[in-house]
């Protein structure tokens, strides 16, 4: 099967992953989650939490008993903790190597976090604490990459190593166009 169409497929969807993250957060600041806790945090409603919860507690990734405090699983601690770790890498990438703004890293982060693979996101951080130590190399790539072009300009595609038939970097930076409305 095509990959984009098991995107849908993954262990859980990014709101999940949000409420799995609410809880760690909650139980390491408080010592406790309820309801509640968690409908200000993510500024949802409290039915909204219940039934996550309840979608959350079929996957067994939190228990929760009505009026109680929410406890995380193993599993759903599992989840909590590595989603939490791929933004932080992911962030810092974007951030520290990429040069990506600080708001935009985080959106970008947080949007990805839960979709990336244990094996590239172990990777990733390989790559980030390579890119971002003191080594010489390091440093001269990181500067080397700040003063290059940020757009092609007479790029010639039969002689560049990533683009095949069109230049990636033109196409990426073009604004995409409204729908129209109907």
């Amino acid at each position: 099967m095509e990959t984009w169409k098991r995107y849908n497929e993954k262990e859980l969807s990014h709101s999940m992953a949000h409420y799995l993250q609410a809880v760690a957060g909650l139980k390491r600041e408080k010592g406790y989650a309820r309801v509640g806790d968690i409908a200000d945090r993510l500024g949802v409603s409290k039915s909204g939490v219940t039934s996550m919860l309840r979608s959350l507690a079929s996957r067994g990734l939190v228990d929760h008993e009505r009026y109680g405090c929410v406890e995380l699983t193993e599993p759903g601690a599992e989840v909590a903790e590595r989603t939490s770790s791929n933004r932080e890498v992911l962030t810092v990438f974007l951030r520290e190597i990429l040069g990506v703004p600080d708001t935009i890293a985080d959106e970008d982060a947080c949007m990805i976090e839960h979709l990336v693979s244990p094996q590239s996101m172990s990777r990733l951080l390989r790559l980030t604490r390579v890119l971002n130590s003191d080594e010489p190399a390091a440093v001269e790539l990181r500067n080397s990459y700040r003063e290059k072009r940020r757009v092609c300009q007479d790029h010639d595609v039969e002689s560049c190593r990533v683009c095949t038939d069109r230049c990636l970097g033109e196409t990426l930076l073009q604004l995409p166009t409204k729908a129209p409305k109907e």
